[in-house]
């Protein structure tokens, strides 16, 4: 069964390249992608296994920090996985306070680390999946 991954990223070219390489280089995710985060928070009734969150948006009024935060107000179960070309400590240890998954600056490696992360969250899924069937949970 293939996991919904949302992926929030405002560069059109790397998006193509992140939604390429999850759905066509494994069969394990499924990918939307979305420029603007506002339209994705529309879509949370979807239930995504997770999403992946850029810093900067064109619009700059707000940052992913913000919807991050928000995100954690009202869907506090979805991992996020934050990534951007932001190399800040604060920003990162406000990420992380705020429960993210991973904080991966983009990069030459950071294909590799996404694949990764995501590969952890659903390796952690799957565990809590047969646990639950086995226990009634």
């Amino acid at each position: 069964m293939k996991r919904l991954v949302f992926i929030v990223e405002d560069n059109p070219a790397y998006q193509k390249l992140l939604q390429v390489h999850f759905e066509a280089l494994s069969g394990d995710y499924e990918v939307r992608t979305f420029a603007d985060p506002a339209e994705m928070v529309k879509h949370l009734h979807d239930k995504p296994h997770a999403i992946v969150l850029d810093h900067f948006f064109e619009d700059k009024t707000k940052t992913g920090l913000d919807y991050l935060t928000q995100l954690r107000k009202t869907h506090r179960g979805i991992p996020v996985i934050y990534h951007t070309t932001l190399n800040d400590d604060k920003v990162r240890n406000q990420v992380m306070a705020l429960g993210a998954e991973e904080y991966i600056i983009k990069d030459s490696a950071s294909l590799v680390r996404l694949r990764t992360a995501l590969d952890s969250l659903l390796k952690k899924s799957q565990k809590k999946g047969v646990f639950g069937r086995l226990f009634g949970k």
